[in-house]
């Protein structure tokens, strides 16, 4: 199909977007009740069984918002539109594989921990630090896919028209 013009135009999928909006909300939702459980310690240690299944449905989701943002081409259209983001695209994406593996990690010394507790407390605070060295850096991640998809979208839309 021939362009009726040389300007790119960002176009969004309504379907996609949709399921994108829902995976989010999910993901927020998830992590939220995670960062709660591991701002205390002490009441984390009385709660291994269930922040090791947080962890678990963590990963799974993590999985599926990878694949979504892989598989519906999050970043061609703006990499299509700016190809100087292509190089900072590709780093994003490759992110993808490190931080499912960190997730990985993070659930199963939560299904270890879980299984054989020795000290709660102590179990507690090492799976505590664990979770939140991860979810530092898949909020440093998502922060830099939001910069680069918002700066791809300026300059489709323009600013100070």
């Amino acid at each position: 199909m021939a362009r009726q013009s040389s300007e790119a135009k960002f176009t969004v999928n309504a379907a996609f977007f949709h399921e994108i909006k829902e995976d989010h909300q999910q993901l927020k939702s998830m992590l939220d009740k995670l960062r709660q459980m591991v701002s205390n310690p002490l009441v984390l240690a009385n709660h291994l069984k269930e922040f090791s299944q947080r962890t678990a449905e963590l990963r799974d989701q993590l999985a599926f918002h990878f694949t979504l943002e892989e598989a519906y081409g999050y970043f061609e259209d703006a990499i299509e539109r700016a190809p100087r983001f292509h190089d900072q695209a590709g780093r994003l994406r490759d992110q993808h594989s490190d931080l499912y593996l960190m997730a990985e990690q993070v659930a199963e010394s939560a299904a270890s921990a879980s299984d054989h507790p020795v000290d709660a407390e102590q179990t507690a605070e090492r799976l505590s630090g664990l979770f939140i060295g991860f979810d530092t850096v898949l909020k440093a991640h998502e922060s830099a896919e939001l910069r680069l998809i918002l700066d791809a979208m300026q300059l489709d839309v323009g600013v100070g028209d």
